[in-house]
């Protein structure tokens, strides 16, 4: 089983994003096959939100699978630039009997096919056939999907929402990630030996271990600073 990831960054997040991509590899080999960074500023990708930008991480999804073997086993990770890794647990805990796997969310939304929860955006892992099943979905497919499934029962249009959704459709089983892997404050367990196996880095401090810092932004290089590896 392989893990082939991707990660839609910008200019202000290089550094957040360079960081996840170090803590990655440290902490994901040997199952991490490749890593790819796509450059979103000149696209309509913004933040993620709305149906242009779940049809981008789509495509993302398509080009993985194009450009790389990914075989139905394997999983493809969609990750965020925000997010930190600080052991392997959360990859060694994969199971391909599910289709996708993640951060579920608490407030599961009405749809068609009853109550559902989507994926958090921070890290979602979409197995190799439902990758596939997701990618052949044709454009006036999703156009139905979407004025029917999406309009039709007002669920949001944010680009995690639509490819759990999608996910789920293609016949994934979901697999919640426990709380135990990442739920902690970042700053207090680096500083006292207390690191879970990941953390989603989405807030928007002023200081960091005692560094003056303007938002996440600056997290990356007060960790430079320190002489802290993770």
């Amino acid at each position: 089983m392989k893990i082939f990831a991707f990660n839609f960054s910008c200019a202000r997040d290089a550094d957040l994003s360079d960081l996840m991509v170090d803590t990655l590899i440290a902490h994901a080999i040997p199952m991490i096959e490749q890593i790819r960074i796509k450059d979103t500023d000149d696209t309509e990708y913004g933040n993620g939100s709305g149906w242009p930008a779940a049809m981008l991480k789509l495509q993302g999804l398509r080009d993985m699978l194009s450009d790389y073997n990914i075989g139905d086993g394997d999983f493809i990770l969609s990750v965020d630039s925000d997010v930190v890794f600080t052991s392997p647990e959360v990859f060694q805990l994969l199971d391909q009997r599910y289709g996708i796997i993640g951060i579920r969310g608490d407030q599961p939304w009405s749809t068609r096919h009853g109550l559902w929860a989507h994926m958090s955006g921070a890290l979602m892992f979409i197995r190799g056939d439902i990758a596939k099943k997701m990618a052949a979905i044709e454009k006036h497919r999703l156009d139905k999907i979407r004025i029917e499934d999406f309009k039709g029962y007002d669920i949001t249009e944010n680009e995690d929402v639509v490819l759990s959704y999608l996910a789920m459709i293609c016949g994934a089983q979901a697999m919640n990630l426990h709380s135990r892997l990442s739920s902690g404050n970042f700053e207090f367990d680096v500083t006292h030996d207390a690191l879970k196996s990941f953390y989603h880095l989405n807030y928007c401090p002023t200081e960091f271990m005692g560094e003056k810092i303007e938002g996440k932004w600056g997290i990356p290089a007060v960790l430079k600073l320190k002489g802290i590896e993770l």
